[in-house]
């Protein structure tokens, strides 16, 4: 088959499902939008904001549109990827949708640039498959760089926090008051840290028992230090044990562990370092220090 041709059909293809999407979200029944503006309030809002609101609707919209025929199937899949966005720190209920609306428009942009490299370097449509897998797997990859910076960054604010916690129990404050504040105080020096401790709070405020907020503290975030914090503080409340105290080593024991980690990754440094050395500052250094001597030995009498 033509390569042309084939271009051409996946290219109207795309084209076609995106206006059928796009057509779905225009034709939507407007019977329920002076409501929604009313309770949104974009009557009080000025022009431009509410032409901004309205652009913001209509991607939300296609964006689910798109990503209905793709959504995974199975409950199991999706509370996987449910799981790794709360791993993330993405807690949005259409979180979902939009992964799958990126997958959706990373693969057409893939394809597109598989195709215009393949047209440029002159191949024999090698590129084309091979853009179209690295746009379909990288709001996958993008989630998994999104879990580890989130899950370094609890690792990293989690003993400043838990030590503002122990200035507050010491203070006379409750832990659920003193998970309040300190995710309070810590929403500008570690947001994430201060997000999930907001979270927790509110969950015992809604009725949930402390036991069960804290285990679901560790769960969802799915850090090992949220987790030893959570069965530390259940431990202490079960049987009694001051909690000063028994948050302050445990401060320490993370702040410890941060330590040895920064440790081994300065160890680490001096043998990744070596690669790049060994094969390009090595071999510039031998050619500016030999080269002069090798062109003269090259040009002397005993060459010629």
């Amino acid at each position: 088959m033509d390569p042309k041709l084939l271009f051409l059909g996946c290219t109207f293809g795309a084209v076609t499902i995106i206006a059928y999407f796009a057509s779905m979200v225009l034709l939507r029944s407007g019977e329920d939008r002076a409501l929604r503006s009313r309770l949104s309030g974009e009557e009080n809002q000025t022009p431009a904001q509410q032409g901004k609101g309205r652009f913001v609707t209509f991607l939300e919209r296609f964006n689910q549109a798109a990503a209905k025929p793709f959504m995974p199937k199975s409950r199991e899949k999706q509370s996987a990827l449910r799981r790794d966005l709360g791993f993330a720190g993405i807690y949005s209920p259409s979180a979902i949708k939009r992964v799958t609306a990126c997958k959706f428009s990373c693969l057409i942009a893939g394809l597109g640039c598989g195709y215009f490299l393949d047209s440029m370097m002159g191949t024999s449509m090698l590129a084309l498959p091979l853009g179209g897998i690295i746009g379909y797997l990288a709001p996958k990859l993008w989630l998994r760089f999104a879990i580890k910076s989130n899950q370094k960054a609890m690792n990293y604010g989690l003993p400043d926090a838990l030590d503002l916690m122990v200035v507050c129990v010491e203070a006379g404050l409750t832990i659920d008051a003193a998970m309040q504040r300190v995710g309070q105080e810590m929403q500008i020096a570690h947001p994430c840290v201060s997000r999930e401790l907001a979270i927790a709070h509110m969950e015992s405020r809604v009725g949930i028992s402390r036991s069960e907020s804290l285990k679901n503290l560790g769960s969802r975030t799915g850090s090992t230090a949220f987790q030893s914090l959570a069965a530390m503080l259940v431990q202490a409340d079960r049987f009694g044990t001051s909690i000063a105290s028994a948050l302050r080593v445990h401060a320490e024991s993370l702040r410890n562990n941060r330590q040895h980690a920064a440790e081994e990754l300065a160890a680490k440094a001096s043998v990744k370092l070596s690669f790049p050395l060994v094969l390009f500052i090595f071999p510039a250094t031998f050619i500016v220090l030999a080269g002069p001597t090798v062109i003269g030995l090259m040009n002397s009498a005993l060459f010629k």
